[in-house]
């Protein structure tokens, strides 16, 4: 029989992870992306990929000796810190099972994996009809099966939900500091070769400070905000020193050592606001159609969830599409009922830490979670 003609919109890590595993296993796809080139944007910071969500899935694709070769087990260091400086929790030069690897590392392993032909680049998708998609130069018919891999925002999603993405409480800026050892050795010392996370607790902000793979260091600024934060503070990323200033006004109680990854940070400064789907969000069936990733279960990034369940996700329904290729229904409705209860416990755990994170005894429930990860990985490791 011939093969499934089958349409994956997005080329994020969800979409291509699907790509890839149906590739190895002889079975088509096509890949609209919106971007005109890999390149277009910056992919974000690093990530800890797990071993049974985002790792098991790049098994899955046969990358694992590729991702070896781009993940960092020294970024496993990691300190908790209060916004006074005082260290409250510490790992370094210990084994936790999540090492770090960037995100731009990652897409460029997936997208190496598969044949150019495979990712129809600058194809901006406007309207979605059963089978056929309408993109803002043309049309594509025929398809047996729409995978919305398409993120937050996406345009497949109203084919099988009448629920948007709504405003979590939380906003902030991103910012990063280059060449930090050479121009800032002092801020580099600080935050280490992994992650420094400092909680205002109840003044309601926060710093995640990551060491990239190019040694610069990437921060979030997130703090609990209302939704019109950002134009109500008159925001630009055009205007950096203006940005700088509001930032430095928001952490005005935070240890001077703290405030100077802002005042020295790079004029690169992008507003973020953060939002989410519904915890136990589910889609009616739709023939043709299906979900994965941010489209599906798009969650806040306080928990480090987000792209292992994209990644998960896509491998699993790899897997049901593998098993039924003659019978996409059964495929789609198959990995649908198998990867909702997991993912719902994944958002409902991301919620609470998203809660968490911007009031009092924040610091005591990161710190033992990191104690239950870091004893989870020892038995892990003394066990094999």
């Amino acid at each position: 029989m011939p093969h499934p003609k089958i349409a994956i919109i997005g080329a994020g890590p969800s979409g291509l992870a699907l790509a890839r595993i149906l590739h190895i296993n002889n079975i088509p796809s096509t890949i609209f992306e919106k971007d005109t080139s890999p390149h277009i944007r910056p992919q974000g910071g690093t990530l800890d990929l797990h071993e049974a969500s985002g790792e098991h899935a790049l098994r899955a694709a046969g990358l694992w000796e590729e991702y070896q070769q781009h993940v960092r087990y020294e970024s496993e260091d990691f300190v908790l810190a209060d916004r006074f400086g005082k260290t409250c929790f510490a790992i370094k030069d210990t084994p936790t099972g999540r090492p770090e690897v960037d995100r731009t590392a990652l897409r460029q392993i997936l997208l190496e994996s598969l044949p150019r032909e495979c990712i129809r680049w600058g194809c901006k998708l406007v309207n979605v009809e059963e089978g056929t998609l309408h993109f803002e130069h043309g049309i594509e018919r025929g398809f047996d099966l729409i995978v919305g891999a398409d993120g937050a925002w996406s345009k497949v999603r109203p084919l099988v939900s009448h629920i948007s993405p709504f405003y979590s409480g939380v906003s902030g800026v991103e910012i990063r500091l280059q060449n930090v050892d050479g121009k800032h050795p002092e801020l580099g010392k600080m935050v280490g070769k992994g992650s420094l996370f400092v909680f205002g607790e109840e003044d309601g902000r926060s710093m995640m400070c990551q060491r990239q793979g190019d040694g610069s260091i990437r921060i979030y600024t997130f703090m609990a905000k209302p939704e019109s934060w950002i134009e109500d503070c008159s925001i630009d990323d055009k205007d950096p020193a203006a940005i700088r200033t509001v930032l430095l006004a928001e952490y005005r109680d935070w240890a001077p050592e703290l405030k100077r990854l802002v005042e020295a940070c790079d004029d690169d400064m992008k507003p973020r606001k953060i939002y989410m789907l519904p915890v136990g969000l589910r889609w009616w069936p739709r023939p043709g159609v299906t979900l994965v990733g941010d489209a599906a279960h798009l969650m806040t990034p306080m928990a480090g969830e987000g792209v292992n369940m994209a990644l998960l996700d896509a491998s699993k329904l790899a897997e049901s599409i593998i098993k039924h290729p003659n019978n996409l229904a059964t495929a789609v409705a198959e990995h649908k009922e198998g990867i909702y209860s997991l993912v719902q416990e994944t958002q409902q755990i991301t919620w609470e830490y998203t809660l968490s994170w911007f009031q009092p005894g924040a610091l005591t429930k990161f710190k033992n979670w990191m104690e239950s990860w870091v004893e989870q990985a020892n038995t892990a490791s003394i066990s094999t």
